[in-house]
């Protein structure tokens, strides 16, 4: 008989949206230059797809949002900058970033420059979006 303290989980669903970004193909130079600069470029190739699903479930199992941290048998599992550094080859020294905020006016230039929408369809995912954002799905 389960204890009533165990809490079910749903079941787990792995995303991987690298199929719509081949779709869109190579990002415009702006774009290319803005990831450049934030230091994130090695994410580009990182994907679900090419993880290891197993080990991804069996790390979701594990995992405790209220500490942070992995809980295996051999003890309790934090990770760290260095490890984010080491897995993904991302530079941790410097500022995380030093973009300015956008406003929703600026948002919707920057989209119907860089991804070639109409202002009413740029207007209308912000305004779904509730500011300066947009929903991955869309682009």
């Amino acid at each position: 008989m389960m204890c009533s303290s165990i809490q079910e989980r749903p079941d787990l669903k792995l995303a991987s949206h690298s199929r719509k970004v081949e779709k869109i193909g190579r990002p415009t130079p702006e774009i290319e230059g803005l990831v450049a600069a934030t230091g994130l470029s090695p994410l580009i190739g990182c994907s679900v797809v090419t993880g290891d699903s197993g080990l991804i479930y069996a790390l979701v199992e594990r995992w405790h949002g209220e500490t942070s941290s992995f809980h295996l048998p051999v003890g309790e599992l934090t990770i760290t900058l260095d490890d984010v550094s080491s897995l993904l080859y991302l530079s941790i020294t410097g500022a995380l970033h030093n973009f300015k905020p956008l406003v929703v006016e600026e948002t919707v230039i920057l989209l119907m420059e860089l991804l070639e929408v109409s202002g009413k369809e740029a207007r209308a995912e912000t305004a779904q979006a509730r500011g300066e954002y947009v929903c991955l799905s869309w682009v």
